[in-house]
């Protein structure tokens, strides 16, 4: 991942009118996570930030730092969303999550005991470590990708701090 401090710029949130999914023919060589390490994560997203993750973000510009596109849902419902830098086609994480929430019962209760709009769970991140004295932890990664979800995808991510 390079400098895990690296700003993230901010582009302008995607189209709401915008609906077509990003499969990366285009990014010319992409390369995989250098030094990967994983770990759970249990965070419920709406169905609306469940779509921009599948979705994902296509760069416009020389400016955007990122971008994305998923794999799935698979016949079990599970989707993995891939993050690339975008100048370098290197990948810096999956997060892998189950579609299948939304039928496996009601999500979390709102203030009003109803149950959320519950569209997927995130349940696994995977990011790479980086390869210097000072590496990448779990809690650095699942902030970095919360950061890029919420600024370059434009998701809400509620239940995340």
């Amino acid at each position: 991942m390079g400098n895990a401090s690296t700003s993230i710029s901010s582009p302008p949130p995607p189209s709401e009118s915008t609906s077509k999914r990003v499969t990366g023919s285009n990014w010319g060589d992409l390369h995989p996570i250098g030094n990967p390490a994983t770990a759970a994560w249990h965070l419920c997203i709406s169905g609306t930030d469940a779509a921009k993750l599948l979705l994902g973000y296509q760069p416009t510009s020389m400016d955007d730092r990122w971008m994305s596109r998923s794999d799935g849902p698979d016949a079990q419902g599970t989707m993995v969303v891939h993050v690339y830098r975008s100048w370098t086609g290197h990948e810096q994480f999956q997060v892998r999550a189950s579609t299948r929430a939304v039928s496996d019962g009601p999500g979390p209760a709102d203030a009003a005991g109803e149950g959320a709009d519950v569209g997927a769970e995130i349940t696994e991140i995977m990011w790479d470590q980086g390869d210097g004295p000072v590496q990448v932890g779990e809690q650095e990664a699942k902030d970095m990708v919360t950061m890029i979800f919420r600024r370059v995808l434009g998701c809400k991510l509620e239940q995340a701090p």
